[in-house]
């Protein structure tokens, strides 16, 4: 695999303290290769680096933005097949999905492009005729996201292309689980020719990174994908230095049967929800509401 370290700053990296983190694929429980595992250190030079590169990134107009964006693109589209194998060989899903999911991240990069072309203010009727009242859109600062494992890439992409497109440098952590799909897709933004600093990946203890995070000032924004429970850590600790956040947490998701539906239908649509990526999505369905008359026959 080309792309197996942290990237900070522009350099591909080792962690600071030289720790190392296997990942395995769950379908063999084989060692597929051996990253960095950072911790604060690692952290905080992301943050700096995202800093430092976050007025050179914000000053570019937006259709310079878009232009690395659907680079990125581009470059997905022709190496799809072998993006897709390592998402795969990391987090065990079919090849079919795997490569929807770069399919998707492509999409996201492009449509995200677009819209940062839209970022609109508005004009605002003044009460005195010698004023004008203004609004216009600026991008927040360095945003730190941090993605859950289910879907390493789109979880990933969606967040990454949002912030970048609005003139954001980020400081983005993976899961330690899968980090290897985050990391061909900052191979595939340096190629397109992504600034230093603009882009910052880190991989290593969850607890030290995320804390580093909501501790710095020059972090303004997180956004997170992920439980319930770390999504109320950062929300408690983001008061500290009041940060914005961006929450997708965990769903609760009950499927309603009501008595005219046509079952068969139902059923099938059911399954394919319920086991779609091994239940692991967060609109999974968790439970069933299924009138008693028809109980047996959905069963």
């Amino acid at each position: 695999m080309k792309y197996t370290k942290q990237w900070i700053d522009g350099e591909w990296c080792d962690a600071s303290s030289a720790e190392t983190w296997d990942v395995i694929n769950p379908a063999t429980e084989e060692v597929l290769c051996t990253v960095p595992f950072g911790d604060a250190v690692d952290a905080q030079m992301a943050i700096d680096a995202a800093t430092k590169a976050f007025s050179g990134w914000r000053e570019r107009t937006a259709y310079d933005r878009a232009g690395v964006l659907y680079k990125a693109s581009q470059l997905i589209g022709k190496d799809i097949d072998t993006l897709a194998r390592i998402t795969v060989e990391e987090s065990g899903k079919p090849f079919v999905q795997a490569k929807g999911e770069w399919g998707a991240a492509r999409a996201l990069l492009e449509w995200f492009a677009e819209e940062g072309k839209r970022s609109y203010g508005r004009t605002i009727p003044s009460r005195d005729p010698q004023k004008r009242l203004v609004v216009y859109r600026q991008p927040i600062g360095v945003v730190g996201v941090i993605t859950a494992w289910n879907f390493p890439v789109y979880n990933t992409a969606r967040s990454w292309a949002a912030a970048l497109a609005a003139g954001c440098s980020i400081v983005a952590r993976p899961s330690e689980y899968t980090p290897l799909s985050a990391m061909a897709l900052c191979g595939c933004l340096e190629e397109a020719g992504m600034p230093a600093g603009v882009v910052n990946l880190i991989n290593g203890n969850p607890e030290a990174m995320g804390q580093t995070l909501l501790d710095s000032p020059d972090i303004r924004m997180i956004s997170f994908t992920g439980s319930v429970r770390v999504g109320k850590l950062l929300i408690e600790g983001s008061a500290r230095t009041v940060k914005k956040l961006a929450l997708e947490l965990g769903g609760n998701a009950p499927v309603i049967v009501l008595p005219d539906a046509r079952l068969e239908e139902v059923v099938a649509a059911s399954v394919q929800s319920k086991f779609r990526n091994c239940g692991q999505v967060c609109v999974s369905p968790q439970r069933f509401f299924v009138p008693a008359s028809r109980f047996d026959e959905f069963t």
